[in-house]
Parts: structure tokens; C-alpha cells; sequence
């Protein structure tokens, strides 16, 4: 069987490293002890090396959270600013002054044309606060809930379309559900309701 065999290859110097790397951690790690007059004991102990992969691993770690978030972090601060805006927005919570019943319609219908159903809803809640507020029937707080707007909406003559537009005011907030056409058409057609005393 004669052939040519290379005497050197990349494979067979990786495979001599990792056999000195390995013998060299062998003998570093054995407990051991050496005669006396050869080279001291560098033995170390297990702590030593269960400090070095911790630390090599929360490193890693934290570097690669690091990353992702630098990598999406336009994503969610672009998201996140847009959902505060269109909250403000419907709301209207970007000035000082408090708009009108009005206004507060012309938003909904806004809204409404442009699909978003969500904050078109909302502006009729806005809308439907600030009108028991110009009747001083319930004075605007911030502090109230639906649920004690509710209550006191009980004695009035006509409480379902303030039911309507409070149960869906609630679901926006604390379902943050979507909402539809239908129910848009709903909420707005319950709001006529509450304009005529």
C-alpha cells in the first residue's frame, strides 16, 4: 500500500492543541502533590472555576440583552410613542383647555373615517363626560370611575346608552379590546340617545 499522506494538516494541529490544552488542565487540576524540589502545586480549587463560568456566563448574558435591545429598542420606543400619542390624542390630553362636546364628536367621526374604531369610541366617552358635565348633572373628575359614573347614571330616565358607552369605555381600558365598526355604530347611535334629555 503505497500512497502519500501529508505529514501536517489544519485538522491534526487543532487535534494536538486540544490535547495540550486538555493535559495542561489535567495536570493544573490534579490534587496531586509534586516531589519536592519539582514545580509547587498550582492545583486550583472548584469555587475558582465556579466563579470563572458564572462571571463568563452573566457576562454573556447581560451582552446579549444588551444587543437585542439595542437592536429593538426603535421598534418599541417608535410603538410605544405612537399608543401614547393616539391616546392623548383621543383623550385629549395635548392641551390645556378642555374641548368641547362638539369637538369631542367631530374626533369620533375623525377617528371613525380613518378606521380607527378604538380611539373614535373613546371620544364619544370623552364626548359623553364632557356633556353630563355642561348639565351639571355629574361635574367631570378625574378621580371617578365608570363604575361610579354607572351608579349614579342608574337614576336617570334612560341609563342603557350610558351603559353602552361606559361598559365599552371599560373594555378599551382594561380589555384593551378591539373594537368594530358595529360596535363604533353602536356607541354612536347610544350617544344620540344621551343628547336628547
Amino acid at each position: 500500500m503505497s500512497g502519500t499522506f501529508e505529514k501536517n494538516s489544519l485538522g491534526w494541529q487543532v487535534q494536538l492543541l486540544q490535547q495540550r490544552v486538555g493535559e495542561w488542565l489535567q495536570r493544573l487540576l490534579t490534587s496531586a502533590q509534586a516531589p519536592s524540589g519539582k514545580l509547587p502545586d498550582w492545583s486550583v480549587t472548584d469555587w475558582v472555576f465556579r466563579l470563572f463560568f458564572w462571571t463568563i456566563a452573566i457576562a454573556l448574558t447581560v451582552w446579549i440583552g444588551w444587543r437585542l435591545y439595542r437592536l429593538l429598542s426603535p421598534y418599541l420606543l417608535t410603538n410605544l410613542l405612537q399608543s401614547q400619542k393616539s391616546s392623548q390624542i383621543a383623550t385629549g390630553q395635548n392641551s390645556g383647555e378642555q374641548p368641547s362636546t362638539a369637538r369631542w364628536v367631530v374626533r369620533s367621526r375623525t377617528f371613525a373615517q380613518q378606521g380607527n374604531y378604538r380611539a373614535a369610541c373613546q371620544a364619544l366617552y370623552m364626548a359623553v363626560l364632557q356633556q353630563l358635565d355642561d348639565r351639571k348633572l355629574l361635574p367631570s373628575d378625574r378621580s371617578r370611575t365608570d363604575g361610579e359614573y354607572l351608579r349614579f347614571l342608574q337614576t336617570q330616565p334612560n341609563p342603557r346608552p350610558y351603559q353602552v358607552l361606559f361598559r365599552t369605555h371599560e373594555r378599551l381600558c382594561f380589555d384593551e379590546a378591539e373594537i368594530s365598526e358595529a360596535q363604533f355604530i353602536d356607541c354612536e347611535q347610544a350617544y344620540r340617545e344621551t343628547e336628547t334629555p
